[in-house]
């Protein structure tokens, strides 16, 4: 529908996995420069480049110098490979010209706890296997308050108006660095694939994330078969009780199956129209990321 493909006029997608990522084995007949042609011809803006490995930084800065009139934002995800969830760490990627830095994923206790993408990582990076319970990141202390390097990570982000993604830590995690960021003033964090197993929120804690003054990531990917853990019934309940202002739809595109990434979102905004969304809140879900990217 018409309607529809207006919506992707200018759309960035905040959740884009580059390729390679994780390791060259990884299927992917897509390369980025496909990627990035889809999403033009689509009428696209720019992606947001994420990887679990190695930030994301130089990729970026050679895509956008190959590609006029489409932006790709560098991003850096704070796993061991990266160096983890320390300040250096996100001082170093917002150097390197990142605008959104991921908390933990493979590298979260949280998405180890519950087998999540970390145990489907084995056969790609055989030595995660190897990895001990304390080897994984918990960002808590005794008390379940944020440890101090967090918070220095959090106001990193605020300081140098960055985009903050929870990743794959668990509901728990992600409610600390929610309540300490709007203790600070900073609200451009965006809650990661909320309903994923690996770091799974219930709708209360989803629209007290909202209610902070932060922003709810929904996934394409979410919906698809093979990796489904909400409907679009479950979408349409988060957007009435979080708002719409807080809301932004992304693809998590990672693997080599998935349609394209206009495909996937168009998809998605016409089951969320059919649902009875209406259209200017979509129109309003798709801005987000203007808002959190400027």
């Amino acid at each position: 529908m018409r309607e529809i493909q207006d919506l992707l006029q200018g759309a960035i997608d905040m959740h884009v996995h580059s390729w390679p990522d994780v390791s060259l084995a990884h299927p992917q007949h897509r390369t980025n420069d496909d990627v990035i042609r889809q999403c033009r011809e689509a009428g696209m803006q720019g992606i947001v480049l994420k990887t679990h490995g190695w930030p994301a930084a130089s990729l970026a800065h050679q895509l956008n110098s190959e590609h006029e009139d489409f932006n790709v934002y560098a991003s850096a995800t704070l796993n061991t490979m990266a160096g983890g969830p320390h300040p250096w760490v996100v001082e170093t990627a917002i150097g390197m010209g990142c605008r959104m830095i991921w908390l933990p994923t493979i590298s979260a206790k949280s998405d180890h706890d519950s087998h999540g993408f970390s145990v489907s990582m084995e056969k790609y990076i055989p030595r995660i296997h190897n990895l001990k319970d304390e080897d994984y990141y918990w960002l808590l202390d005794e008390n379940g308050n944020l440890k101090d390097e967090i918070k220095e990570c959090v106001a990193l982000c605020r300081d140098y108006d960055i985009v903050l993604g929870t990743g794959h830590i668990s509901a728990e995690e992600s409610m600390a660095v929610g309540r300490f960021a709007a203790e600070i003033g900073y609200h451009k964090v965006c809650l990661t694939h909320p309903r994923s197993h690996c770091c799974y929120n219930t709708f209360e804690q989803i629209q007290a994330f909202a209610q902070m003054g932060h922003f709810v990531e929904f996934c394409a990917l979410n919906v698809a078969p093979l990796h489904s853990s909400m409907t679009i019934a479950d979408i349409c309940r988060i957007i009435e009780e979080a708002g719409a202002d807080h809301c932004y739809l992304s693809t998590d595109h990672f693997f080599d199956w998935t349609p394209s990434i206009p495909q996937q979102i168009y998809q998605v905004l016409g089951c969320l129209l059919e649902a009875g969304v209406d259209y200017e809140k979509l129109q309003t879900i798709m801005q987000n990321p203007h808002r959190l990217l400027d």
